[in-house]
């Protein structure tokens, strides 16, 4: 199977060997997925922070596509809570939730063979959220890149604390759907380990009994296939929240 992502150069790639080992799992997903796409659950998502454009489009839209039309299970998420990180409540939210869901049809996800989802439309997804925070430090979510990158691009200025929630919030929802296979760039790649870490640590904690499962994998980068969900629906549907819901009572991971 044929990939979008262009070579590391030598140097760069010595430079990385953990974004290495990241596309050599990519390698072998794909081959995997190109084997038996039914095993695998994908989620990968947005925030509705405006028009999706044509980078949108060549970077991630293309490519969950392309995991459809193979035959793996795609959860999209619209991240409508997390619009509120770093910026007031727009009013204009809802029509951006709206709009985001008409930009996936166009690029052709298929509602039919996809499930679309908001944050706000699923509650146990974010009731998940207190649980996770404890689970952590505030050392470990500032030590994150994302983290540090939005304080350092703030300019000094006051900082949310929903900053930090942030990337717990996204092991929530890799968690919630049971996706063991996420795309992420480079710069996600902290984020999947915290996940790995949140999983570890809620199952020593509230399910030291039930049976392990495999965390979620990644893949190198966004645009790449293998790294992040099918049901069918847009996610107010009961049928998506009660099958989640069921989900949930399983061991994490």
């Amino acid at each position: 199977m044929s990939t979008l992502v262009p070579p590391v150069p030598e140097a760069a790639d010595a430079a990385a060997p953990s974004l290495r080992d990241a596309r050599r799992r990519s390698d072998d997903l794909e081959a995997a997925i190109a084997r038996d796409p039914s095993r695998f659950r994908v989620l990968t998502g947005d925030r509705p922070t405006g028009p999706l454009h044509v980078g949108h489009l060549f970077g991630t839209l293309e490519n969950r596509v392309r995991l459809q039309d193979a035959g793996v299970e795609l959860f999209v998420l619209i991240a409508d809570y997390q619009t509120f990180t770093d910026r007031a409540a727009a009013r204009g939210l809802p029509d951006d939730v709206a709009g985001q869901v008409a930009d996936y049809l166009a690029a052709g996800i298929d509602p039919a063979r996809a499930t679309i989802f908001a944050h706000t439309q699923v509650e146990g997804l974010n009731q998940l959220l207190l649980p996770f925070l404890s689970l952590v430090s505030v050392a470990e979510v500032a030590r994150n890149p994302t983290v540090k990158a939005e304080i350092a691009a703030s300019g000094g200025t006051a900082t949310s604390a929903l900053m930090f929630a942030y990337p717990v919030h996204q092991a929530a929802d890799i968690l919630f759907c049971h996706a063991n296979l996420v795309p992420v760039g480079r710069d996600q790649l902290p984020h999947l380990e915290l996940t790995r870490t949140i999983a570890r640590r809620f199952n020593e904690r509230y399910a030291p009994d039930a049976p392990s499962s495999r965390s979620p994998r990644r893949s190198s980068v966004a645009r790449r296939c293998c790294s992040a969900p099918t049901g069918g629906r847009w996610a107010r549907a009961p049928g998506t929240r009660s099958r989640c819901a069921r989900r949930r009572t399983r061991r994490l991971g």
